[in-house]
């Protein structure tokens, strides 16, 4: 498969112009032959930090605003994950979605580890999908999600053979970042791919460093800084160490033991 990471700096609350660059992304993208591609988190409306401008940029999944990017996804043969600041029945969610080469949502998630102020204007999502997609079976995440193990350990036992993760992650977590993404391709053995923002956005600074990183660990693509879009090709369909095996030799007493521990099963 051929992955396209876009590092893009969202224009804050301007969904037109970041519709725009997104269809003109994918449009170029297409013409390396790239099968997918993979944006940061809010980026159709930027990071939005304040009750005012989400009540402005807050869309529905079904929302006319998307219809651009899922034609353009069509008339180019090319597969994306989005997001944008979602609005359902009162409650607002950091979502992300996946739109397939005929212009079709395969499936959406809402973020379920909310950073610091997002707390004050998102809902939690509760639920982690798996995406039957033409490549393979693919999980999502976004930003905060992956310093929480626990996330890319249950989409890998739910079947996911890459994970994709959309995000805005600040100064100073840089080191954060490159870590974890390493860390949780190795410890479930999977391919992971990752696109943050790039920019600022008073008073946060987001230092890109959009990724692909194979089973092993091993970055195949690192866009350091600056707004840029490059492609990598990597596959699902991979040869793993029959000595680890991490999921196989999981003790189902450590996640009893956890559970218990912060209170759940009382």
């Amino acid at each position: 498969m051929r992955i396209s990471i876009a590092q893009m700096e969202p224009v804050l609350g301007d969904l037109k112009a970041n519709i725009e660059y997104i269809c003109n992304t994918l449009a170029e993208e297409s013409t390396r032959s790239s099968q997918l591609v993979l944006f940061p988190e809010l980026s159709i409306s930027g990071y939005v930090q304040s009750h005012e401008l989400l009540d402005k940029v807050a869309i529905t999944e079904y929302s006319r605003t998307l219809a651009q990017i899922k034609k353009t996804c069509s008339d180019y043969k090319i597969e994306t994950m989005i997001s944008f600041p979602e609005v359902d029945e009162h409650q607002f969610y950091i979502t992300a979605m996946y739109i397939d080469e005929n212009g079709e949502v395969l499936g959406k998630y809402r973020k379920t580890h909310l950073f610091a102020n997002e707390q004050e204007l998102f809902t939690r999502g509760k639920d982690f999908p798996i995406l039957k997609t033409q490549f393979g079976y693919i999980g999502m995440m976004i930003c905060y999600d992956l310093e929480f193990p626990e996330v890319a350990r249950l989409l890998k036992l739910k079947g996911a053979e890459m994970i994709l993760i959309s995000t805005a992650n600040m100064t100073p977590y840089e080191k954060h970042q490159n870590v974890y993404i390493a860390s949780r391709a190795l410890e479930n053995e999977l391919p992971i791919a990752i696109a943050n923002q790039y920019g600022m956005n008073d008073p946060h600074q987001f230092f890109g460093h959009s990724a692909v990183v194979d089973h092993n660990g091993n970055f195949q693509l690192y866009i350091e800084k600056g707004v840029s879009t490059k492609y990598v090709d990597i596959s699902m369909q991979i040869e793993r160490d029959p000595q680890l095996e991490y999921t196989k030799q999981i003790l189902p007493t450590i996640y009893h033991q956890l559970s218990h521990a912060m209170g759940e099963d009382e």
